[in-house]
């Protein structure tokens, strides 16, 4: 029975090796961060200024690439992410169904966007441009909520 086979177990050494360190990066108050980025942080770690607070995942996956970009290199020491061999760097982070990955969607835009504007010179680091890709209608009405003109937007 194919269901059976499902519950394998695979430890991910470079995933729980970055997550210590993004640990550790948080517990020392986020070194590096723009001083936006790291409103943010602590805007999006208040559980007082929000009437629905972040999952857990949510933030950690923020911080995640937050870190990677961001982050004093002190704490990506040894650390390589293997690339495709592309032009471009690709990041990614792996969310459950429900987890809320279109807030972090809308966490990594407001992120990036706010400190492209503030920083022009830190193109490497920050875009101000965004091309979301929603397939499928159910997709596209679920981002909806991003929308400020929406009565219930996030």
């Amino acid at each position: 029975d194919a269901r059976n086979n499902t519950k394998r177990t695979e430890v991910l050494d470079l995933v729980n090796t970055i997550r210590a360190r993004v640990d550790q990066w948080r517990a020392d108050g986020w070194p590096g961060v723009t001083i936006v980025t790291r409103k943010l942080l602590e805007h999006w770690h208040d559980r007082e200024a929000r009437q629905h607070p972040f999952y857990f995942c949510q933030l950690e996956a923020i911080e995640t690439l937050i870190w990677w970009v961001e982050g004093a290199e002190a704490y990506k020491q040894g650390i390589a992410i293997p690339g495709d061999g592309g032009a471009w760097e690709r990041l990614c982070n792996k969310m459950a169904t429900g987890a809320g990955k279109t807030t972090v969607m809308a966490m990594i835009i407001t992120w990036q966007v706010l400190n492209a504007l503030t920083y022009p010179k830190r193109n490497k680091d920050f875009s101000r441009a965004v091309f979301i890709v929603a397939p499928g209608l159910t997709v596209k009405e679920r981002l909806q909520v991003l929308l400020p003109s929406e009565g219930s937007y996030y």
